[in-house]
């Protein structure tokens, strides 16, 4: 699982590290101070995050990812973390899990005692927290026992529209908020992968109907290059039924295995 994450964080970065690679030798060129960006990211996890990020505070799982995944491609994640650091951030990850399945973006909008039917609306678990979530888990090596795996699914399925899309969230009166979006389509294909396992029957996302919109957003994909790696992923992801009820789905220009 840890290999899988690290090869879809890769893609969240290739940009960057695209930066500073130079098709010839120059002596000008830009280098890549690997040490300077090290400390970089040990600050932002062990102090406090740069001002800029204050209005960012509910998406501190989203920040906690690029952080713990750009320490672990510098490969100093786990040479500059104690054990007690490690089971500390793993227990906050832990306290973002929402009761109903999924995780907040941050703890901040937990009300505890005082949430009731009539403000529970707005503590919503979170697509893209979800997936950071398990993604920071896994990364810092938890064995995803504590995980709400039957909620989580649960919470998933009723996030999945009639179009085979997902939403964001889940907003007041089970109203889904967001959709047709591809990352949100990533996002749950990622966090169905990642909890694995057998599926009960009010658990079980359409996936025919996601394989759909992706056959059908394919072709329009291949001119935008961030999308068509993110169909790519969603391929991968759900390669072994993708290849039966979909053989149109290619990737990289074959028939997806």
């Amino acid at each position: 699982m840890a290999r899988m994450v690290h090869e879809l964080e890769c893609d969240f970065v290739q940009w960057a590290v695209g930066a500073f690679r130079s098709q010839r030798p120059d002596p000008m060129a830009p280098t890549f101070d690997k040490r300077a960006h090290v400390r970089y990211f040990l600050r932002c996890l062990k102090t406090h995050l740069p001002t800029a990020y204050t209005s960012n505070d509910s998406q501190r799982m989203t920040l906690a990812f690029f952080i713990l995944s750009a320490l672990d491609l510098l490969d100093a994640l786990d040479t500059n973390i104690t054990e007690a650091e490690r089971t500390a951030y793993v227990d906050w990850i832990y306290r973002c899990q929402h009761p109903n399945g999924g995780f907040r973006g941050f703890t901040g909008t937990d009300m505890g005692e005082r949430q009731n039917e009539e403000n529970e609306h707005w503590d919503p678990a979170n697509m893209a927290a979800t997936y950071f979530a398990l993604a920071n888990l896994a990364l810092l090596g938890d064995d995803l026992e504590r995980v709400n795996r039957r909620g989580c699914r649960k919470w998933l399925k009723r996030l999945q529209l009639s179009d085979g899309t997902f939403g964001e969230a889940l907003g007041r009166d089970g109203e889904v908020h967001g959709g047709r979006d591809m990352r949100f389509c990533f996002c749950a294909a990622a966090i169905r992968w990642i909890l694995g396992g057998d599926e009960e029957k009010d658990e079980q996302l359409d996936v025919d109907g996601l394989l759909r919109f992706l056959e059908a957003s394919q072709e329009a994909s291949q001119t935008v290059p961030s999308k068509k790696r993110m169909v790519r992923h969603l391929l991968l992801l759900l390669r072994d039924e993708g290849s039966i009820a979909h053989p149109g789905l290619q990737l990289d220009g074959h028939i997806a295995p």
